[in-house]
């Protein structure tokens, strides 16, 4: 009976394992087994979740708010040299806010440093980490994250919301239909479509958002997926009028080669890079630490 109840609620969870392997292990059971084993899985989440999906255009149409125009998914590939350059066109409010961070690994080295920071500048505002390594946008049934900052906006009263996230996302997208290779115009265009889900949300809700832009990596594969997410995400916070903050001049600019140490104004050799090539030394991350607070304290001036 033990072993029976086992099998069955293997197949009733094997997507979700699936969809786990994949997000932290880059490895999916779906490429060895018989996609007919995964239909029991599939439909029960469906039946679970309730949750689809909604297009920015479709949620105007009911709230009265005008969407901005999809995004051109022609990609723009930067000169050597070149980067998507910083927005700060929103202004804070006076008073107390609450500042929401969300991201994977990355925002788990940032968050804390920035949070005791604003702490001891602002003693009156309260501030929530969400960061969850191995997470991102192309998977969103290991985690998701637009549903998840969508609830947190609606639920904790949230005025600022800062994202930084990526490294994770450059991999096929498995739609509930088909799959779709990373790079593809298709899976721009969703990739897009779920960024567009969490501006318009904190968009109609009066929320800032300060998407974090991502440095230049060493793996070949995460250096072409920074380009394609930063591209995407510059485009939609200027098409939604919100803030991006790059950190290209900072870490790396996606359009040169991987370097660990760069070179400071004295002339010195500074690591900000950990062996990995995607995370930061705690040199790294004060930088951008730094910027990150600088960024939301000009945020605060008339």
């Amino acid at each position: 009976m033990f072993m029976g109840v086992g099998l069955l609620n293997t197949v009733l969870w094997l997507d979700s394992l699936d969809n786990y392997l994949d997000a932290r292990y880059q490895w999916r059971l779906s490429s060895q087994l018989p996609s007919s084993w995964f239909e029991p899985s599939r439909r029960l989440a469906q039946i679970g979740s309730g949750q689809q999906a909604v297009p920015a255009q479709s949620m105007a149409s009911t709230s009265g708010w005008t969407a901005p125009p999809p995004m051109d998914l022609r990609m723009q590939a930067k000169a050597r040299g070149e980067y998507w350059p910083t927005l700060a066109v929103q202004k804070l409010s006076t008073g107390p806010q609450h500042v929401l961070f969300a991201g994977d690994s990355m925002m788990q080295g940032i968050a804390p440093l920035v949070m005791r920071e604003l702490s001891q500048i602002h003693a009156d505002w309260q501030m929530t980490d969400l960061s969850k390594q191995s997470t991102g946008l192309t998977s969103r049934k290991y985690f998701d994250w637009p549903l998840h900052i969508q609830q947190a906006i609606d639920t904790r009263g949230v005025t600022v919301v800062v994202i930084f996230l990526g490294p994770n996302d450059p991999r096929d997208m498995y739609l509930p239909t088909h799959r779709v290779s990373f790079g593809q115009p298709e899976w721009l265009e969703n990739y897009a479509a779920r960024v567009d889900e969490i501006l318009a949300h904190a968009v109609q809700k009066q929320v800032r958002v300060i998407w974090v832009g991502l440095p230049s990596m060493r793996d070949d594969l995460l250096q072409r997926g920074a380009a394609v997410s930063n591209q995407v995400f510059h485009d939609r916070a200027q098409a939604f009028g919100t803030d991006y903050l790059s950190t290209e001049p900072l870490m790396g600019m996606v359009s040169l080669p991987f370097r660990k140490y760069l070179r400071e104004v004295n002339g010195q050799q500074v690591n900000l890079r950990s062996e990995d090539g995607t995370h930061f030394t705690a040199t790294g991350l004060h930088k951008i630490k730094q910027a990150l607070v600088t960024h939301i304290e000009k945020a605060l001036q008339p």
